[in-house]
């Protein structure tokens, strides 16, 4: 083991001041020593010697233990936290329990404070998304009478249950041969994102399909009134919006409704726009032709990439008054740059 350095920075005398009121006479003697910065090295060395080697121990600094419940207004934090830099630039954390007595869900207790100090550094103004969570090791001190008998781990808490494990439930589409097609769970978290209507139309329809194999009129209703709503909420266009409807089957069926409504207005108003832009396209034609019989092929070429960006109907007349009023090639070219 390597010899401790000194240290660079000055130490305060042990005091038997409580850092806590209310603490015992004991955990405040214990406070007073691991707060020295060469004691707590001494404990690390010992009783973390996996992170010894790597630690600049000339980073190891006392930190700040204020989390406490709001709701509770009870400690909710390690009795004294140490953080050092290890050689490659990582953070490690040393969170400290005094503890005098075995306390069997000991390992829910370090478990918990080691969750909100975890959470404080992830809500601080010097994180930031991406970056890695210091890497932790949680020492609780044990000054009683008897031997220690609680577990170390959460998982020796529960017989069957993973602690610090989640499962994930990710959206589903219910199409193709995405396996969600049958997971009711996934499909409703499919509708909670930004769907165009399109997207909608689809998943509403697997929903439907869905609830149907269920076969529960109870989940049918729940489903009918929430789902209607939901959409009533949406930002779509107010021909989808047509709520008051029961079942899943009239939720479905308004909203094709909508979306059929939708689509024959949009292929008439192109219908529309095509014949309109058709006719302008077809003057712009008739007038290329004026123009190459009246000042030639060669005139009528250099204006053809202007004349295809003609739509206005009033720039056309403008085009025609000055095919009939000027009387060379050169004219016209430039009467009609000039319009």
């Amino acid at each position: 083991m390597s010899p401790i350095q000194p240290s660079k920075r000055p130490h305060p005398s042990p005091t038997l001041e409580s850092p806590h009121p209310g603490d015992s006479l004991h955990d405040a003697f214990l406070k007073s020593v691991f707060a020295d910065r060469r004691i707590a090295e001494i404990l690390i060395r010992h009783h973390a010697p996996e992170w010894a080697t790597e630690i600049d121990f000339s980073t190891l600094r006392e930190e700040s233990t204020a989390l406490v419940s709001k709701k509770t207004h009870q400690r909710r934090h390690p009795d004294m936290i140490w953080s050092a830099d290890t050689v490659r630039g990582e953070r490690v954390l040393f969170l400290l329990e005094f503890q005098r007595t075995v306390e069997r869900l000991m390992a829910l207790r370090t478990t918990t404070y080691t969750a909100l100090t975890l959470e404080g550094i992830a809500a601080g103004p010097d994180f930031h998304p991406g970056d890695p969570l210091p890497e932790f090791v949680y020492l609780v001190l044990y000054h009683g009478d008897g031997p220690w008998t609680a577990p170390a781990r959460m998982a020796d808490l529960f017989r069957r249950s993973d602690p610090g494990r989640y499962r994930l439930v990710p959206w589903g589409e219910g199409v193709g041969d995405d396996r969600s097609r049958d997971d009711l769970t996934a499909l409703v978290l499919g509708l909670a994102r930004n769907l165009s209507p399109e997207e909608m139309a689809v998943q509403l329809s697997a929903l439907w399909r869905t609830i149907e194999r269920h076969g529960d009129p109870g989940v049918v209703g729940v489903m009918a009134r929430t789902v209607d709503t939901m959409l009533e909420l949406r930002d779509y266009p107010a021909r989808l919006m047509k709520g008051g409807a029961k079942t899943m089957a009239e939720v479905v069926d308004r909203f094709q409704q909508g979306m059929d409504e939708l689509v024959q207005r949009g292929v008439r108003q192109g219908i529309e726009q095509g014949i309109l832009q058709g006719a302008r396209q077809g003057q712009a034609l008739v007038l290329r032709r004026q123009i190459a019989r009246k000042f030639g092929e060669e005139t009528a070429g250099q204006l053809s990439e202007l004349l295809t960006e003609v739509s206005d109907p009033e720039h056309i007349d403008r085009l025609t008054d000055a095919l009939l009023e000027c009387a060379t090639g050169d004219e016209f070219i430039e009467r009609v740059r000039m319009t």
